[in-house]
């Protein structure tokens, strides 16, 4: 088990410095005690009341954050801005950047095509540090839906466990309640020894390249992903993450990101899962289109999978992240960790050859 991010929640910029070093004094005690490493280190700051204040607090993020380690989401919006300006923000200051929108609001869709539109012309994989969260406010360490909801200074974690529930056998159940509880008693003592209030753990089992979700549902179902059989394994693990008895933040439910998930890109490939089909799953599961890149000349067919989506959020009653990057090919290198990725057509929910 790995810890995918420590996040940390705050409105408190003048101490920033005290609190990043205290919750760094933490992670390395945890991570020597316990045998566990961190991936990531992250700070959340609430939503941003105008472009000014939100230079101010990106100016101070990036002086004080990035030197310690840390990457941030500084700069959540309730209402539509420039999206020019956005971009320029987003690129200057390397910073995480979510919309908000509770309904489906033809403003905001607008706002958020023309910003990939733009970013589509200077840095398209810029878009991987945006996101569009449909439904209700939730706060969650993943990036880029991560917004200070509550106010004041608290810290919550996410973590890696695909691998681990792969190489383990018995009862599926057992082994997500353990390898969360553990995970869960780290952050609680992390918190302590941090002198934060721990805001609980997202328990969604999410993927990083090899160690993918897939591979798991494909475990437990006897099935290969995208036949049928696959929305019922699903909704059976997103049950088993709701039933934890644990203090939960965020979403909570499985992720399939397919520039993240090596396995959802094979079976994209292979014909197995379309866009549509990704969609069906986003009934039972979450981010079922985070990080589907899609082609630059479809962008304006974003605003009907946003409305789709919020229709999902509806009946769902749960909230939903969506992140496209706009490409140029018919792949794209999403870097390092990552590698190559399948580009998928908007229109006919396939892969674009």
């Amino acid at each position: 088990m790995k810890i995918r991010a420590v996040t940390l929640f705050t409105d408190d910029l003048a101490s920033l410095p005290n609190l990043l070093d205290r919750v760094n004094a933490g992670i390395s005690a945890v991570s020597s005690k316990y045998g566990v490493s961190v991936v990531t280190k992250r700070v959340t700051l609430p939503f941003v009341s105008s472009i000014n204040a939100a230079k101010e607090q990106l100016r101070i993020l990036k002086s004080i954050a990035a030197r310690r380690g840390y990457v941030y989401s500084g700069l959540s919006l309730m209402t539509p801005l420039d999206p020019t300006t956005v971009a320029k923000l987003i690129e200057e200051y390397d910073t995480y950047s979510m919309i908000w929108m509770p309904d489906y609001d033809d403003d905001a869709a607008n706002f958020y095509v023309n910003l990939l539109k733009v970013m589509s012309s200077e840095e398209p994989l810029a878009a991987r540090k945006v996101a569009v969260l449909l439904g209700d406010l939730i706060e969650t360490p993943y990036y880029p839906a991560s917004v200070n909801v509550k106010g004041g200074t608290g810290l919550s974690i996410a973590i890696l466990y695909a691998s681990d529930l792969l190489s383990g056998s018995g009862d599926l159940q057992r082994r997500i309640k353990n390898l969360v509880g553990k995970a869960n008693a780290i952050g609680e003592e992390l918190s302590e020894l941090a002198g934060v209030e721990y805001r609980g753990i997202d328990a969604s089992l999410s993927p990083w390249g090899q160690d993918s979700v897939v591979k798991v549902i494909e475990k437990a179902g006897g099935l290969r992903f995208g036949e049928l059989g696959t929305l019922a394994v699903i909704g059976l693990i997103n049950r088993l993450i709701s039933e934890l008895p644990l203090s939960k933040t965020g979403f909570n439910e499985i992720m399939l990101p397919l520039g993240e998930d090596d396995e959802l890109k094979a079976r994209f490939n292979d014909g197995l899962v379309d866009l549509f089909k990704l969609i069906s799953y986003t009934q039972v599961c979450v981010a079922g289109i985070d990080m589907v890149p899609v082609p630059i000349s479809e962008l304006g067919l974003i605003k009907n999978l946003i409305l789709d989506l919020s229709e999902v959020v509806r009946v769902k009653g749960r909230s939903l992240g969506i992140r496209l990057i706009p490409a140029r090919e018919t792949s794209i290198d999403l870097g390092e960790d990552f590698g190559k990725s399948p580009v998928i057509s908007l229109l006919t929910g396939k892969v674009l050859k």
